[in-house]
């Protein structure tokens, strides 16, 4: 017995992405694994690329580079002041990497092109133990489960390297730092929890200030995470959630997204403030971004990237949340939805609002003009925004009604899908999303002009 009654890929387009397999559970694992292939392909060949182009003679934080500053903190390769000894290791780690994305791409390949489109539901073998249902909370709920503790697992790993295999690179031991194991990890739960109230620092768990509560708090986040999994696994969800929640794919993406977003955030700035978990002599000093010879530290590459695309997460999440939300409502209607326009609309007012902000704002001439415009466009798609949902719940508070009409419910202009309450929230949140990444594609697109003029004349 198979989970849908679907078992063809839809006809759309290459676009469409992983939407053509939501309900060929064979082919999205298939993608799934795949993608973990180019994954593990790029840190592979990351690796590889950044020891032909390391130079003992610069520091490393200076050297533009992302994969070898993770691997000195967890001490491979490192002597003492943090100095790279041997770079042999780090060429270990990519050949396996390299071989382990040769394994997880002929897996993709299996599951794309041999194995079933649609995966069995049976939890009594061991092929139907990957199969599943979207609207099946139990099912989803062991999902979750697994995720849980393998994320427990991984905290584990970190706890093994720091107390068994080797040590951790500590930036406050001997003179200039040295690589040390750590033998008493902190275990007190009001130390480690402690960081959540606040009560070492304005900083949160970015004050942290040596690596025996950073392995005590892995410790700490592994056990939660696992017996957190093993709960999910063994139980089926309460009924408030099944009434708060939506169980659909979208759904599931959009809390993912949401997680991702938050992790991205907090690592951004983890990663801004902290020089224990990332030691200056491989990041770079704290809170800066860029050096006097105007070279992007590791530690600016790490902050800018993760802030950047915690915002494109935080987005998708909006976006797709409110796509669940639309579809369990009902909200399946033929032509342009109210999602796509409010999307397509949002987009030309957060493009085309930028440019008078920047341009002609009070801080035009100035080094921080362009950031100030971007800020101006967003709160001002904000506050198009709160007007358009103001206008909402006044106009459509009641279903369509012909003895009390507005200017959208008597003009017919004014498609039908939007004279709803639903309809036209849909079509307010999309044009949040729109304004906002209109903006912010403006920013960067005039904020990098001379490079990107540099690439289209051939001269990078």
């Amino acid at each position: 017995m198979t989970a849908i009654s679907y078992n063809k890929t839809p006809q759309v387009g290459w676009w469409a992405g992983n939407a053509r397999f939501v309900n060929l559970s064979g082919k999205l694992l298939g993608a799934h694994v795949a993608h973990a292939g180019l994954i593990v392909l790029w840190a592979g060949a990351m690796t590889f690329f950044e020891i032909a182009r390391y130079n003992p003679e610069l520091p490393l934080y200076e050297q533009s580079l992302i994969i070898l500053p993770h691997l000195a903190t967890l001490g491979i390769g490192v002597g003492d002041g943090g100095q790279i000894v041997d770079t042999y290791p780090y060429f270990v780690i990519g050949v396996f990497h390299l071989i382990s994305s040769a394994v997880l791409g002929a897996g993709g390949l299996y599951h794309t092109l041999l194995a079933p489109d649609v995966l069995e539901t049976n939890d009594y073998n061991f092929q139907g133990f990957f199969g599943y249902d979207w609207q099946d909370d139990n099912k989803m709920t062991s999902i979750i489960g697994i995720h849980l503790v393998l994320l427990g697992l991984g905290a584990y790993l970190l706890v093994f390297k720091a107390m068994f295999w080797g040590g951790l690179f500590d930036p406050w031991a001997g003179n200039a730092g040295q690589v040390r194991v750590i033998t008493d990890p902190t275990i007190n739960p009001g130390q480690i929890f402690g960081y959540l109230f606040g009560a070492f620092g304005e900083g949160g768990m970015a004050a942290v200030n040596n690596l025996e509560d950073v392995v005590g708090g892995h410790l700490w986040v592994g056990s939660i995470c696992i017996l957190g999994g093993l709960w999910h696994m063994a139980t089926r969800p309460f009924s408030w959630t099944k009434q708060v929640l939506v169980y659909s794919a979208e759904a599931y993406l959009s809390y993912s997204l949401a997680a991702v977003a938050y992790m991205a955030l907090f690592a951004a700035y983890f990663c801004t403030v902290n020089d224990t978990v990332y030691p200056e002599v491989f990041y770079g000093p704290v809170g800066l971004i860029e050096t006097s010879r105007g070279v992007v530290t590791a530690r600016g590459w790490l902050a800018s990237f993760h802030f950047v695309f915690a915002l494109l997460f935080i987005f998708g999440h909006i976006w797709h949340a409110i796509r669940a939300r639309g579809a369990a409502a009902g909200f399946d209607r033929p032509g342009i939805s109210p999602l796509f326009r409010g999307l397509e609309i949002g987009m030309a007012h957060g493009y085309w609002i930028f440019g008078p902000f920047a341009l002609l704002g009070p801080q035009r001439a100035t080094e921080q003009g362009n950031l100030i415009g971007l800020l101006s466009a967003c709160g001002l798609v904000i506050i198009m925004t709160a007007c358009l949902s103001i206008y909402g719940n006044a106009s459509f508070r009641k279903e369509f009604d012909s003895k009390n009409l507005t200017y959208a419910t008597a003009n017919p202009v004014v498609p039908e899908s939007l004279k709803t309450v639903d309809g036209w929230s849909q079509f307010t949140a999309a044009f949040f999303v729109g304004g906002m990444g209109g903006a912010f594609f403006a920013y960067l697109v005039y904020d990098n002009l001379e490079i990107l003029k540099d690439i289209f004349s051939g001269n990078i």
